[in-house]
């Protein structure tokens, strides 16, 4: 359940920062570093969540490649290509580590989802933040309330669908253990 939830965080993310960089001004100078950000921390998270599925490594490496590069192209339509070509070189970084990380990991596996995750919404509420931010404009005015509501409502279901999760492994060890007596 916690996986669902967090590629849902993805998926809704990455179609509202789209949205978002497209409609706030001109990129800046900031801008390329501000989506490579991004990039990285999805592209590690598609890569955990792709490798949950795809215990093979090259396999699930271009799985996550393949399914992170359709992202960052929405994220990155009509945006400057110097910021897609910097995306893009982020992406195979990330998907790498993530399928990696993901792989080499035997326990806390609901962390390292619950915090790439986490990791991956700050990161688009900063560069959402920063990227048509005034010169002396408060980061957190810029963005928008309903992102920012949005962030809090992901992070309250990644916790709940954590908490269900982790209680029902427990219901069904306890279960084992009755049927093995």
């Amino acid at each position: 359940m916690l996986a669902i939830v967090s590629i849902f965080v993805v998926l809704v993310f990455t179609l509202l920062s789209g949205l978002l960089f497209r409609k706030q001004s001109n990129a800046n100078h900031i801008s390329n570093c501000l989506a490579m950000l991004v990039t990285m921390t999805k592209s590690t998270l598609v890569g955990i969540l792709t490798a949950l599925w795809i215990q093979d490594m090259v396999i699930s490496t271009i799985v996550s490649i393949i399914i992170s590069f359709g992202l960052i192209t929405f994220m990155t339509y009509k945006l400057p290509t110097k910021i897609f070509i910097e995306s893009l070189s982020m992406l195979f970084m990330g998907a790498m580590m993530g399928a990696m990380l993901s792989l080499m990991t035997t326990s806390y596996g609901t962390l390292s989802i619950m915090f790439f995750t986490i990791i991956y919404i700050l990161s688009v509420l900063l560069a959402v933040g920063l990227w048509d931010k005034k010169e002396h404009t408060n980061i957190w005015s810029v963005i928008p309330k309903r992102l920012s509501l949005l962030a809090t409502v992901a992070v309250i279901a990644l916790v709940a669908s954590s908490v269900i999760g982790t209680f029902g492994t427990e219901t069904n060890e306890v279960e084992m253990e009755h049927h093995h007596h």
